[in-house]
């Protein structure tokens, strides 16, 4: 009988249970996949290293792919208790430590794996110098995205680290908590990496079937509650965000060592109280989603790579979910696989809250206020506040939001007598800039219409100096940057040739942020136009 023999099993019986194994592989049917190596571990316990060393790698493999990641690592540990240099084992553990952002313990895995021979030499290699540039990016936040979108968004999405950069959960002045800027920093520079505990995504032909939502919501709600029940940080970390109903005292400022990978502790598994779905809060957990929830095509949002099918992207981002609402906001996030980029659209001072728009902030007041109380809140943000008091301009602002939500109001008209209404109020650039955006549809209709330019235009400011004014006012956005570049194209007050460029190129940065390179900024900028004509098929 062979050494590998067990609990009765000859050789012919282990290549049976092989076989098995193999064939539950292919089905990637992982629980049943982890039975078979769970029968060859206790086999090979006391016989042959070999074999049980593979089949704890194997094992530790198929855990991870269950969520049981505490139960993977100790896999790994024991096989190589066993054999400190088993190749299998040894990519498994540093797959494992990868996943949970741990890429300096990863690659240690990774390089001891790199003299065990040809075997498996060449992946530790790679995922080795992807572990070095990941650990880079999880310090400093430095991302680049060219070569991706040079390819067209071709190919698998890059992989991101999570990143928490120079902000702080604190209290807000408007009420509750708030992400706080610890420095200043400038337009474009990445403030956090967040990946989602999960994503629903699906493909609804008519946007305004809510039957076809709701199977994209269930779906999304059942892979939170997964990912709560075989994580404990994840619950711990959902637990943290707010449910809507609790008094602004009873909600907790975290600590921001919660939102790191390392905050982790990976030698215990399961702690009390968690590992059961019986054992989570489902309805705190429901009512959280309910009010924490990101869109993947929010007003505040690029979604990169989309290859045009998905309509429908919904999430939940832990530390971007602590983001207020602001109608002058200063950030705006970016969606790569299943990572949101939260970037400055803006500069933003050291000690000044860092805000998003939570709906579209290119409306009239009247209709900002509609979406607010939706959301069950009042915004009150200095352009709000701007809007609802200044005595010179707030009747024309009613005036004009009126003929704007009534329709048939000759845009060009409207567009000259709130240019002239400032202009003889001697308005500050700062709000001039709040009630472009407050008009925006109003100057792109006009802008967009030849016959209203024709007509209208020489009283009116140019389109790129209108883009340039507006993206002060909301940090920038795509239809903003299609309007910069179309008025651009046209050279119309927008100064010289480098002039214009820099300008672009700033409109670009803050609608994307620093996460690519200028040539596959243009190649951005190309899509962004391109879209421009689409819509206007």
């Amino acid at each position: 009988m062979a050494a590998a023999a067990m609990d009765g099993l000859d050789e012919e019986s282990l290549q049976e249970l092989r076989s098995q194994a193999t064939r539950l592989l292919l089905k990637e049917d992982w629980e049943g996949y982890a039975a078979v190596c769970s029968r060859i571990v206790r086999g090979a316990a006391a016989t042959d290293r070999r074999v049980l060393c593979s089949a704890l790698a194997h094992r530790a493999d198929a855990r991870a792919r269950l969520g049981d990641r505490p139960g993977a690592l100790a896999d790994c540990d024991a096989a190589l208790a066993a054999d400190p240099a088993h190749p299998a084992a040894l990519l498994a553990k540093g797959a494992l430590l990868r996943g949970l952002g741990r890429y300096a313990l990863a690659a240690d895995c990774f390089r001891a794996a790199l003299p065990a021979g040809a075997s498996g030499a060449d992946e530790a290699r790679e995922m080795l110098d992807q572990c070095r540039r990941l650990e880079a990016q999880a310090r400093s936040g430095a991302v680049d995205l060219s070569d991706w979108v040079l390819a067209g968004f071709s190919g698998k999405c890059p992989d991101l680290a999570e990143f928490v950069g120079p902000v702080e959960v604190r209290r807000s002045a408007h009420g509750g908590r708030g992400v706080f800027a610890l420095k200043s920093v400038e337009a474009g520079a990445v403030l956090m990496i967040s990946k989602a505990v999960a994503t629903g995504r699906g493909v609804i032909p008519d946007a305004a079937d809510s039957d076809e939502k709701m199977v994209v919501w269930k779906d999304f709600v059942d892979k939170v509650l997964d990912a709560a029940e075989r994580c404990p940080r994840t619950a711990s970390l959902i637990y943290t965000l707010s449910t809507g109903e609790e008094q602004e005292e009873e909600l907790a400022v975290p600590d921001m060592a919660l939102f790191k990978p390392e905050s982790e502790d990976l030698s215990d598994g399961v702690q009390a109280g968690i590992g059961t779905r019986e054992a989570l809060d489902v309805d705190r957990i429901m009512k959280v989603l309910d009010v924490n929830c990101l869109t993947e095509d929010a007003p505040s949002a690029n979604l990169l790579g989309n290859s045009g099918i998905v309509n429908c992207g919904v999430g939940l981002w832990i530390l971007p979910s602590f983001l207020n609402h602001s109608c002058h906001p200063n950030a705006r996030r970016t969606h790569v696989g299943d990572h949101a980029i939260v970037h400055a659209s803006r500069d933003i001072k050291a000690g000044e809250e860092v805000t998003f728009p939570y709906f579209d902030v290119l409306t009239p007041a009247g209709k900002r206020r509609e979406a607010a109380r939706a959301w069950e809140f009042e915004c009150r943000c200095d352009r709000c506040r701007f809007e609802a008091e200044d005595a010179v301009l707030r009747q024309e602002l009613v005036r004009s939001e009126n003929e704007l939500v009534n329709g048939g109001a000759d845009m060009g008209a409207l567009v000259v007598r709130l240019e002239d209404k400032m202009r003889k109020s001697m308005v500050k650039e700062k709000r001039k800039a709040f009630v472009r955006a407050s008009f925006w549809s109003a100057y792109s209709s006009l802008f967009d219409n030849g016959r209203l330019m024709r007509k209208w235009g020489r009283k009116v400011p140019g389109e790129a100096v209108v883009a340039e004014s507006v993206a002060g006012a909301v940090g920038g956005g795509e239809s903003v940057l299609r309007a910069m570049l179309r008025g651009a194209n046209e050279g119309n007050g927008c100064g010289n040739r480098l002039e214009v460029e820099d300008k672009v190129v700033r409109i670009g940065r803050a609608t994307y942020g620093k996460v690519v390179k200028r040539q596959a900024m243009r190649a951005l900028f190309r899509l962004t136009l391109e879209s421009d004509n689409c819509k206007s098929l």
